[in-house]
């Protein structure tokens, strides 16, 4: 009897680590878009690669917004491969900006959207310092001034306790069972008839 519970248990366990796994691994699948450069100019060229589309609706890739302005369009992905060589818009200020990709059909979005972030950098190549104001020109600018803050949050602090209450708990519990197990019944001899 103590067998089958430990053999159910064992068994309970595998199961749910396998469905654990396989939850994890569906998570990561799906289409992928790399860029040519992590950063361009206003006016420069950039190209995008991708790849895991669907073969049968077209690709858009739009400015900085799900409904931005369309930058490149693409006819149905070859062999579930795109590319695209689009134009950083004119006057764009220096900064980061996101480039979202998806599918569609008759105007409607057929995928979730696939981002990429491309930085801006000024006339001189200079990326934007932070805070800073993107109006003014970049060669008056202090290269490299960023502010960071080391602080940690009360909310950090409460869910690092929380972690630790957790491991304790399942620390305690695997304790419990353990001792639980050493101090089970034991059976009794089975007796002779005479």
């Amino acid at each position: 009897m103590y067998i089958r519970r430990l053999a159910a248990g064992a068994l309970a366990g595998a199961a749910a680590v396998v469905i654990a796994g396989s939850s994890a691994w569906a998570c990561v699948s799906g289409p992928v878009v790399n860029l040519s450069t992590v950063s361009a100019k206003a006016g420069e060229e950039v190209t995008l690669t991708g790849t895991g589309f669907r073969q049968a609706h077209p690709v858009q890739v739009r400015w900085n917004a799900l409904n931005g302005p369309i930058v490149a369009e693409m006819a149905r992905p070859d062999n579930q491969a795109v590319n695209a060589t689009f134009t950083v818009p004119q006057g764009t200020a220096p900064g980061s900006y996101v480039l979202i990709v998806s599918q569609v059909q008759d105007g409607k979005t057929t995928l979730s959207p696939i981002r990429a972030v491309l930085n801006v950098v000024g006339a001189g190549g200079q990326t934007p310092v932070l805070g800073a104001d993107t109006t003014s020109d970049a060669a008056d600018r202090i290269p490299s001034l960023v502010q960071s803050d080391n602080n940690v949050s009360a909310g950090t602090l409460a869910l690092v306790a929380l972690g630790v209450a957790g491991i304790g708990m399942f620390a305690a519990g695997v304790a419990a069972l353990a001792t639980s197990r050493r101090g089970g019944v034991t059976a009794e001899p089975a007796r002779v008839k005479k």
